[in-house]
């Protein structure tokens, strides 16, 4: 039997944990940990939570699809300890369901919206630094513009 890993989560200068593999994923699924956010297993060395697969649950992988959206929708609501057992519904627990109908929209939205816009880093494309580039550019015409004195000071004397 292997022992499961803990996560150490950094949201700007803010560290939690250590929180199991689960409790990642569930968090993920949640919102609480956010795809911007970094881990480490040690407090020390941190990476971005999208670079480490086995913490990101497989519904968070298809939220552009309608079916893996509501694949996402179907676990978070399973997942979240909030939701009311629905074998005792009383009428506190309709007005409770009723009043967070609107914050969880823009929370599972703001989740989606996170996760299509923000791929992980590992799929971005790279970008170009242009001061490299522009110092090479200015070499290669200092260099050419040496070599054009050198011949037409050697062609004039």
């Amino acid at each position: 039997m292997t022992e499961e890993q803990h996560w150490y989560v950094q949201n700007g200068s803010r560290v939690q944990g250590p929180f199991s593999t689960t409790e990642v994923g569930r968090y993920l699924l949640l919102g609480r940990i956010r795809p911007t956010d970094r881990v480490s297993k040690d407090g020390e060395l941190w990476e971005p939570v999208t670079q480490v697969p086995e913490l990101i649950p497989e519904e968070l992988l298809d939220l552009e699809s309608d079916t893996g959206w509501n694949r996402f929708l179907d676990v978070r609501t399973g997942t979240d300890e909030r939701v009311v057992a629905h074998g005792d519904v009383t009428e506190t627990a309709t007005m409770l369901r009723e009043r967070r109908k609107t914050t969880e929209r823009l929370s599972v939205e703001s989740i989606r919206s996170e996760w299509i816009t923000e791929p992980p880093i590992h799929s971005r494309r790279r970008t170009v630094n242009i001061l490299p580039v522009s110092l090479l550019c200015v070499s290669l015409a200092a260099l050419s513009f040496v070599i054009y004195l050198n011949t037409v000071g050697a062609t004039a004397s």
